[in-house]
């Protein structure tokens, strides 16, 4: 792939693919923020994750955390033996997820052929409410057909 080329993958082709038990649920107002997927999905914050696109060593990897919680730096770079790591720009989230800054969906190939790092408290969780690959949409799906399909490094990544 040519690397000005953008990724890209559809949430309900991904979902059908791999015959995941998710629901992908439309609302009226954006839920780009956890506070507001909060607000109109009546999940708490904690089952609201959040999959974000950070740069390390110059590479994308992809970030998977409850909504309650923030990324560690300290914690990711020592799994990944990084040197340097900070946050994607607008445009990277777009040419390597495919979708827009807040709509980015784990559930998508974009995501899944990128080093995928889920904080560890993800496996507590059952039921959880990710991205549905637009600004006003949300998936519903367990937390186990996450990680079977997407199958991350889960480790402490967040503080």
């Amino acid at each position: 792939m040519a690397s000005m080329d953008t990724c890209r993958d559809d949430v309900e082709v991904f979902i059908a693919r791999y015959r995941i038990g998710a629901v992908l649920k439309e609302f009226s107002d954006t839920v780009e923020t956890v506070e507001k997927a909060s607000q109109l999905s009546g999940a708490r914050p904690s089952s609201i994750i959040k999959t974000l696109l950070v740069m390390v060593d110059g590479k994308p990897v992809a970030v998977i955390l409850p909504g309650d919680r923030r990324l560690n730096y300290r914690k990711l770079s020592a799994v990944l033996n990084a040197k340097s790591i900070r946050m994607a720009n607008p445009d990277e989230v777009k040419r390597y997820t495919g979708f827009e800054v807040g709509a980015v969906s784990p559930l998508s190939e974009c995501i899944k052929r990128l080093v995928v790092v889920a904080d560890s408290t993800l496996l507590t969780l059952d039921v959880i409410w990710g991205g549905g690959g637009k600004r006003n949409r949300l998936v519903v799906m367990s937390s186990r057909d996450l990680i079977n399909v997407v199958r991350p490094v889960t480790a402490d990544i967040s503080a």
